[in-house]
């Protein structure tokens, strides 16, 4: 890590993000993010829950540095026409919907006036109340515990069953808190591993630039066949028509779930109409990127600031490609 951020600290001292901004200035950058840290521990964060006070830092750096954020719905519609947006732009984007994307993420986009779209998995939101098997993965992070006695980890793989009921997997969420030395009762006061209740999902849809779109139902694509999705996107649509009072087929942009994503899916996608679907490749998108597998930039905890600045000016982007051409012969990142 250490030798990485000396190779970009020097890389930026003699203009390559500067240069690299101008060099893909084509392609916009699509910013992936999931929630905030809410709970009140040493927990830093990663690439799930960022601290908000990063997320803030993130669209103050946008804001004093230039960068154009325009709503997913103008980079489509650019796509389309053929062109039109501002150099080197940037798209927001939020995944899954949880309480803290509510409670810090849309204060601060206010804050800017940046539009952003948040792609909401629907059946968490609907049933309300923590995610016990999130409960338990985190519970097990923070305690940094290793080597659980075997009662201790039946109550872990009981939490993170997906065949229990969910009344089942939180009573072994919470036993496992126990068992490992973590009170539960500030966390689910702080709502750390809550979705938004449908009223706050209405309010984050009302806000000026925001949009809610898909990410399926179940937050799965099942066995990945034209059917599960094409149900997935169904249930999907419309549970997000009867919490918003929209027409189902306004949702037309959707999100790969738990970072799968294929061809096969993608042409699947289409013939349900979506415009537009992104991923978890990490990159930026140019012109020529299929808008049905559009890359994006991962932040959060995972990415100091001089590493967002690498991926937020096309550094990265350019560097990877430049590494991947030597492996495997890619095709001039400028496309």
């Amino acid at each position: 890590m250490r030798l990485k951020h000396a190779i970009l600290r020097i890389a930026k001292a003699f203009g390559a993000f500067r240069c690299s901004r101008y060099l893909t200035r084509r392609a916009t950058r699509i910013l992936c993010y999931h929630g905030t840290w809410l709970g009140a521990d040493r927990f830093r964060g990663d690439a799930l829950f960022m601290q908000a006070t990063t997320f803030h830092a993130r669209l103050d750096y946008l804001a004093t540095n230039g960068y154009t954020v325009v709503s997913l719905e103008a980079l489509v519609s650019s796509r389309n026409q053929g062109g039109g947006l501002p150099d080197a732009s940037v798209v927001i984007t939020i995944d899954d919907g949880w309480y803290s994307t509510f409670a810090d993420m849309l204060p601060a986009l206010r804050k800017h006036a940046f539009p952003a779209t948040m792609y909401c998995d629907t059946r968490h939101l609907v049933t309300g109340g923590p995610l016990p098997h999130m409960m338990a993965q985190y519970f097990l992070r923070i305690a940094g515990a290793t080597n659980l006695q075997e009662p201790t980890a039946a109550l872990l793989q009981k939490a993170l069953a997906p065949d229990l009921s969910r009344e089942e997997r939180m009573a072994a969420a919470l036993a496992f808190g126990q068992e490992i030395g973590i009170d539960a009762t500030p966390y689910l006061a702080r709502r750390v591993f809550e979705y938004m209740t449908p009223d706050e999902l209405k309010e984050f849809a009302a806000s000026p630039g925001c949009s809610v779109q898909l990410h399926t139902h179940r937050h799965t694509m099942g066995d990945h066949s034209a059917e599960s999705l094409h149900q997935e996107v169904a249930d999907n649509r419309e549970a997000l028509s009867r919490l918003l009072g929209q027409p189902a087929d306004s949702f037309e942009h959707f999100c790969y779930p738990s970072g799968v994503f294929s061809q096969s899916a993608a042409e699947h996608l289409r013939q349900l109409g979506i415009a537009s679907a992104t991923s978890t490749q990490q990159g930026i998108a140019f012109p020529s990127a299929d808008i049905m597998l559009l890359p994006r930039i991962l932040d959060g905890e995972n990415l100091s600031i001089l590493e967002f600045e690498a991926e937020i000016s096309g550094f990265m982007h350019l560097l990877r490609t430049i590494t991947g051409r030597c492996r495997i012969g890619y095709d001039a990142p400028f496309s």
